[in-house]
């Protein structure tokens, strides 16, 4: 990351990343807690039973799961995160002690994004994170790893930027513009804007292959649900007017019926 330009306020769609703490010991628990918060991320939870856990995913479901190997009660971390999976494919980190080899490889075999040993720094966890959401997009959109950069992953709805120390989750259908900047991709929401290390026509890569998306000129991507007026050779998203180029601007007026 290169810079930040604005400090989104709590309306922002330039989001805390919402993470669900499963962990049946209390001291623990509170800890996670406690550090996620202090590194500003959005906390669910915690639960102490993998039972309670499924409940968070019915209507806003969290970004990612931090969930320990060994929970008392009808299901353990492994059987949680089983079920947690047929309801949504998300990163999960598990959080390990002094588990026997057999418990290690059966969570092996669930591809957990990132584990996570007790004790914990929380350098340690914050790092986690990263790893997690970094290997999860590997793994669901293999097509985007070839672009991803240690400060943006691409989800299929989302995406995740480091900003400074911490990730954050932006919404793709929130995203007004990207604008090349030299060798940087500036990209545009209604109150925040920032650079990623990487230049417009590497990063667009992804974008361009979502329908909302298109190239007007070869220094703007445009988001065409927030077109809001087109001209001969420009067009409106709120206050900024954007250059059009002649040989795609029959391309814009076509897609812009379906909007």
């Amino acid at each position: 990351m290169k810079a930040t330009f604005d400090t989104p306020d709590a309306s922002s769609p330039f989001d805390k990343i919402s993470i669900l703490i499963v962990e049946d010991e209390p001291i623990i628990a509170a800890d996670l807690q406690d550090r996620l918060l202090e590194a500003g991320y959005n906390v669910l939870g915690p639960v102490a039973a993998g039972e309670e856990a499924l409940g968070f995913f019915d209507q806003n479901p969290p970004d990612l799961v931090i969930m320990d190997i060994q929970l008392e009660g009808e299901w353990d971390g492994i059987e949680t995160t089983r079920r947690i999976r047929q309801k949504k494919d998300l990163p999960i980190i598990f959080l390990t002690s002094n588990s026997d080899d057999a418990t290690f490889r059966t969570a092996r075999q669930l591809s957990p994004q990132a584990f996570l040993s007790k004790p914990f720094r929380g350098r340690d966890l914050i790092h986690a994170i990263e790893i997690a959401i970094r290997q999860f997009t590997k793994t669901s959109d293999p097509q985007n790893s070839s672009i991803e950069e240690n400060d943006a992953y691409l989800l299929s709805d989302r995406l995740f930027i480091k900003v400074k120390d911490r990730m954050k989750r932006l919404f793709f259908k929130d995203i007004l513009w990207l604008e090349a900047d030299d060798y940087y991709c500036k990209v545009v929401t209604p109150d925040s804007e920032f650079l990623v290390t990487k230049t417009l026509k590497k990063f667009s890569e992804a974008f361009l292959s979502r329908p909302e998306f298109m190239r007007v000129h070869r220094s703007y991507i445009i988001n065409l649900q927030h077109v809001e007026e087109i001209g001969e050779v420009h067009l409106f998203i709120g206050k900024k007017q954007i250059p059009v180029s002649r040989n795609f601007r029959e391309e814009l007026l076509g897609k812009l019926k379906n909007y």
